[in-house]
């Protein structure tokens, strides 16, 4: 099989038409702060049908991955009484009615966008509750007519983990091949598809958004790609100069 290099971003903030004239594949983030209304929906399946041959990833609900105690909720549309009670209730990939019909509602919206791939990013501080994320994953298996690819991003240190749900579950390790050197080295050699997010850098033990990439480390990261087992590669910038950064690298992988 011919390797493929699909590139993108993490999120769009230029008209989705124009969107998918420029790039081949686009993880939609706007999923991770709250789902989508219909006017919206109805757009995107239009526009996304139209689309040969995209790749389209939908970043997970923060109700399965980030505690009420996050930051991020602060963008919900949530009241503060509603965030209250869903305190204990949410995020680390619990199981729990709430986040049961978290999982529903994204079913019914990857199954009518046709989404390729459901990305969960962990924040650091479901470290001490990773002992539940493959009963999380396991209990997706039968749930799906047809399963997208699915796919974690944790922010802390797991090689294992990763390494055992890809295993056991054909859960996808999601990562920065420029921050993480260690499963580069481990997934890069083995992996048939690989979904690379790229933050930008990491400065004093926190990822620099801010960073653009030089020249030199797109040509690293097109020759890593090359020499990889991986023959479907999904590579979405998500740093603050994603747009730019995005068509040098595809420019550069079709030279």
């Amino acid at each position: 099989m011919e390797k493929r290099i699909y590139v993108g971003t993490c999120g769009f903030n230029i008209s989705l038409a124009r969107y998918v004239r420029l790039f081949d594949a686009l993880e939609v983030n706007s999923t991770f702060y709250r789902f989508p209304t219909e006017r919206s929906l109805k757009n995107w399946q239009k526009i996304f049908s139209q689309a040969q041959g995209f790749f389209l990833s939908l970043k997970a609900y923060q109700g399965l991955t980030h505690p009420i105690s996050s930051p991020t909720w602060r963008r919900s549309s949530l009241t503060r009484e509603e965030l209250q009670a869903l305190s204990e209730r949410v995020g680390c990939l619990k199981l729990t009615p709430e986040t049961e019909e978290f999982v529903s509602r994204s079913m019914k919206l990857i199954a009518r966008l046709k989404a390729d791939f459901w990305l969960f990013q962990l924040p650091k501080s479901c470290k001490e509750r990773a002992g539940g994320i493959k009963a999380f994953f396991e209990s997706l298996k039968d749930k799906f007519e047809t399963t997208p690819l699915l796919g974690l991003e944790i922010r802390w240190s797991d090689p294992d983990l990763l390494e055992e749900l890809n295993r056991t579950l054909s859960v996808l390790p999601v990562f920065d091949p420029f921050i993480n050197a260690d499963l580069t080295e481990r997934f890069f050699p083995r992996l048939s598809t690989l979904y690379l997010r790229l933050h930008g850098g990491y400065e004093r033990g926190r990822i620099n958004y801010d960073k653009s990439y030089s020249d030199q480390e797109l040509l690293w990261l097109r020759g890593m790609l090359q020499d990889s087992a991986a023959e479907r590669i999904f590579v979405l910038f998500n740093n603050l100069r994603m747009y730019e950064d995005a068509q040098r690298f595809k420019d550069l992988i079709t030279l």
